[in-house]
């Protein structure tokens, strides 16, 4: 078969779905075949074939694409996922940062998330923050740019009320909403904001582990586990860190993630106590977030 003509007859349904999405997030990005090539070091060849899924590639070449393209975290969980399981990858790395082209906001994908689980033992979830939050948290992490961060953050938030947003399910460590990252008041109205949110935002269900709690279970670190509206992508979990993000896909791996998740969720404060303690903590705070 010459290349540029029809499709391979090896190419997995898989492989051509992601590599319609590529190109899909390639235009939103408003990149050229040949700007991708260049700053990736590749031929512009490669970048149409694996567009075209005329071509196996592995999900370092994916993280590539999709760290260039700034693309949100579900849709590059997503992605990576299908990648993975159409390349018999079960876990992976990807390294963070790295490119200087990054987007401020890249539309979500037609095969979005429809459920995320997430717990957070550190930081308020970037799509419960207030701008001025997100700010504090990305200044304080070293960004260049705190508030196109933020700008960021705040455009993702609009999927938790879209008609078709996922279900967002919370579990938070009351530290976590104690972290100094600003003064007291900025402090108060993120604890105010995380309230409000919870009582107004249908598809959101919060549960906060108070503080003195007594844990029988606990996780040393954040993490998330995206599940799909495409029934061929594998539910994905996802762990954040400072210098790459660690992905699984391995069926027994997401499976542990999931039950840790609903120990953790059995240990939380109930939805409504949880508002009356994010309220309670408002009031509060001063006790716990020292004065500048």
């Amino acid at each position: 078969m010459h290349e540029g003509v029809g499709v391979p007859t090896d190419a997995s349904a898989q492989r051509l779905r992601i590599g319609a999405d590529l190109r899909r997030l390639r235009e939103t990005a408003q990149l050229s075949g040949e700007q991708v090539a260049r700053t990736l070091g590749w031929s512009q060849p490669k970048v149409s074939r694996i567009e075209a899924g005329r071509t196996a590639f592995t999900v370092k070449d994916v993280a590539s694409l999709l760290a260039l393209y700034g693309t949100p975290d579900d849709v590059r969980a997503e992605l990576l996922g299908a990648t993975a399981e159409d390349t018999g990858e079960g876990a992976w790395i990807v390294r963070a940062g790295g490119f200087p082209h990054r987007q401020d906001s890249i539309a979500s994908l037609e095969s979005g998330t429809k459920r995320i689980r997430h717990h957070q033992p550190v930081v308020v979830p970037g799509l419960l923050q207030t701008y001025e939050y997100a700010r504090a948290v990305a200044s304080a992490a070293g960004a260049k740019d705190p508030d196109a961060i933020a700008a960021a953050r705040m455009r993702r938030q609009e999927m938790l009320a879209a008609k078709a947003g996922p279900k967002y399910e919370v579990v938070l460590d009351a530290r976590a909403l104690l972290l100094g990252v600003g003064d007291v008041d900025l402090m108060k109205r993120q604890l105010h904001a995380v309230a409000e949110r919870a009582e107004t935002l249908r598809r959101l269900d919060l549960r906060v582990i108070p503080l003195g709690a007594v844990v029988p279970v606990f996780s040393t670190v954040g993490f998330t586990i995206y599940e799909f509206q495409a029934d061929e992508s594998p539910s994905v979990a996802w762990i954040e860190a400072p210098t790459g993000d660690v992905y699984f896909s391995a069926t027994e791996d997401v499976n542990r993630y999931a039950a840790l998740f609903k120990k953790l969720r059995g240990v939380a404060l109930t939805a409504e106590h949880s508002i009356g303690y994010l309220r309670s903590l408002a009031t509060d705070v001063r006790r716990y977030v020292a004065v500048p």
